[in-house]
């Protein structure tokens, strides 16, 4: 018998920039690697987050004030009902980009682009224990306001669905540094 001990993952990311033209860039986030739902809600599993399922929750926003914002979500459940390796990932964002103009002003240009993303993983027993097979239903709402800048129109509105699904196989023996097997993947979107 070996005694285990939990011990933490989670990261915390904060950095900044200055360069690209759009002067100071700042980064903030937060991911929970091995966060527990099921006791979030269980006042004394607080140590100080609810952990051991496995689960992983990411939060991450970026900014260089009124030019550039971003914000995204993201949580994976690693083991969907708890018996067997299948995945289930659930991500939201939104992006904005501008020219610089304060909210509100009628010579701001921009694009606000929203998206959510739901993807779902299994393993596969053919040919070899190393195969898997994961799908993900994408959607994305665009919002462009006087923004002709590398993008098809300039005013507007648009939706965008699309479906991606992915076959791979992954016999590498260590995520950080592999000595041994091979990282192979095939998509169609």
């Amino acid at each position: 018998n070996y005694g285990v001990v939990e011990k933490s993952s989670d990261q915390i990311e904060l950095s900044g920039g200055w360069g690209g033209g759009l002067g100071f860039v700042g980064t903030a986030g937060i991911s929970l690697n091995n966060f527990s739902f099921r006791n979030a809600f269980h006042k004394d599993e607080w140590k100080p987050i609810p952990s051991g399922d496995g689960e992983i929750i990411s939060l991450r926003f970026q900014s260089n004030g009124l030019p550039y914002q971003s914000a995204s979500l993201s949580f994976t459940e690693p083991w969907v009902g708890q018996k067997h390796p299948n995945s289930l990932s659930i991500s939201l964002f939104t992006t904005t980009e501008s020219n610089g103009q304060p909210f509100g002003s009628p010579s701001r240009e921009y694009i606000n682009i929203m998206g959510a993303s739901v993807g779902y993983g299994v393993p596969l027993k053919f040919p070899d224990d190393y195969f898997s097979l994961s799908q993900s239903l994408n959607y994305q709402y665009y919002t462009v306001d006087n923004y002709a800048t590398n993008f098809v129109f300039s005013n507007g509105n648009a939706n965008s669905m699309s479906y991606k699904i992915t076959l791979m196989r992954n016999s590498i023996d260590k995520p950080i540094f592999e000595t041994s097997g091979s990282s192979l993947k095939i998509s169609a979107e």
